[in-house]
């Protein structure tokens, strides 16, 4: 006889779900973090291209973008193909039940389907090598290795990493022949993007009206509606998911997807940044990790939390742009140059953005000044409007008579 795994599955119980509802009453959560404040993302490169390890707290994600040539659909034969998926049986307290396997990899693949396929992220006609005959199919695989909540968020920003780091070889079709260049024949080619869609998670309750932003997995399970809001960096939505039993009116939509905005935007950033880095480091020698030291977690690792830190200071030196943390057997290193307290009391102009939840965006009702000189009255505007109209009518009469009179001098001197 099989155990039931949700019992053991943190969130699942209801004393469990009373406990987390009585917290977010009282503005608590677990980690200390404030209810919408993030937890940090780090991001590690492979060798290979397209291979990317994320970590966001306790859930850990690993992504590998492969590539290879086939055949179009035939409703679009100028345009290649994008597969995505997602596999969770790295999760250890969900392996006795396998339905519960399936029902969150079918949601985790149907929500990444509608961020990157259906928003069009990714420029698929460039992905073609002849029409109707052969095109790119890239296929990114996400691995769970650890799951402690928000595996949706993670696995976005690891897949829109290994796309971006992923490089193809380049081909050639000449007399019905493909032809495909190495690497020291030909450099790689890039993934050409349109927009770079990001997702921020929101959990909302019954007994607090303030959503919690990227919830763990004890808060995840214990919440009554759960929204996932995806956007670009051009703040434009791509994707809107809501569902659950707590009620959720329009201001509160409005202020997650006005804070989501501004996190997409500060995470995009933060990825390009971290490619930077990523490409002064494959120029120097023995540089190199593989797919073992990612998931030991001896590759350097980039820190959200670091790197923006530095880019919002003035000074933008080589050396200290780098925050890498470089983790070894003994004990894991951080900055090679502290940074004075002084500066940590400044505060960060970008993580302001993503930290801070501002609601004086938000329409509000403005009190009405009887001291203040109101608009004339109707009344008086009247003779106004009339003699306005008098003196467009006298306007246009003596036009109309000057225009006539100099028709008449023109024809008597012509005559």
């Amino acid at each position: 006889m099989f155990m039931n795994s949700n019992l053991f599955e943190p969130g699942k119980s209801k004393s469990e779900r009373t406990f987390v509802q009585s917290a977010v009453k009282q503005n608590i959560r677990f980690d200390g973090r404030k209810s919408n404040e993030f937890r940090d993302v780090k991001l590690t490169f492979g060798a290979d291209w397209g291979t990317v390890a994320l970590s966001m707290g306790d859930t850990k994600v690993l992504a590998q973008v492969s590539c290879d040539i086939g055949t179009p659909s035939s409703a679009r034969g100028n345009e290649g193909t994008l597969h995505l998926n997602v596999d969770i049986k790295g999760v250890a307290f969900l392996d006795e039940v396998q339905a519960t396997h399936d029902q969150r990899q079918l949601t985790l693949n149907s929500l990444l389907e509608r961020t990157f396929r259906s928003s069009r992220c990714l420029d698929l006609e460039s992905l073609c090598i002849a029409t109707e005959q052969h095109v790119w199919c890239v296929r990114v695989d996400i691995n769970v290795l650890n799951h402690d909540g928000n595996l949706y968020d993670a696995s976005t920003i690891a897949a829109l990493a290994a796309l971006m780091h992923f490089r193809r070889p380049d081909v050639s079709f000449i007399e019905d022949e493909i032809r495909t260049y190495s690497e020291r024949e030909r450099e790689l080619m890039p993934l050409l993007f349109l927009h770079y869609p990001v997702s921020v998670t929101y959990c909302v309750y019954k007994s607090s009206t303030q959503p919690l932003v990227d919830p763990t997995l004890l808060e995840e399970n214990a919440a009554d509606s759960i929204i996932v809001l995806s956007f670009n960096s051009y703040q434009e939505l791509c994707t809107l998911n809501a569902g659950g039993t707590a009620p959720t009116n329009v201001r509160t939509i409005m202020q997650c997807a006005h804070g989501a905005a501004r996190r997409s935007k500060a995470l995009v950033q933060f990825i390009r940044k971290a490619l930077e880095l990523d490409a002064e480091r494959r120029e120097q020698p023995m540089q190199v990790f593989g797919l073992m030291d990612l998931l030991n977690e001896t590759a350097p690792k980039l820190s959200f939390k670091y790197l923006m830190e530095e880019e919002a200071e003035v000074d933008h030196t080589p050396d200290r742009a780098r925050v890498i943390e470089q983790k070894s057997d003994v004990e894991p290193m951080q900055l090679e140059e502290p940074v004075p307290q002084a500066q940590m009391q400044t505060p960060k102009k970008i993580l302001a953005e993503t930290t801070e939840d501002d609601i004086a965006w938000l329409p509000q009702e403005q009190p009405v000044d009887e001291a203040t000189p109101t608009a004339a009255k109707p009344g008086k505007a009247k003779p106004n409007r009339a003699k306005n109209k008098g003196g467009k009518k006298q306007q246009s009469q003596t036009t109309k008579k000057q225009n006539d009179s100099d028709s008449e001098e023109e024809v008597t001197q012509i005559l």
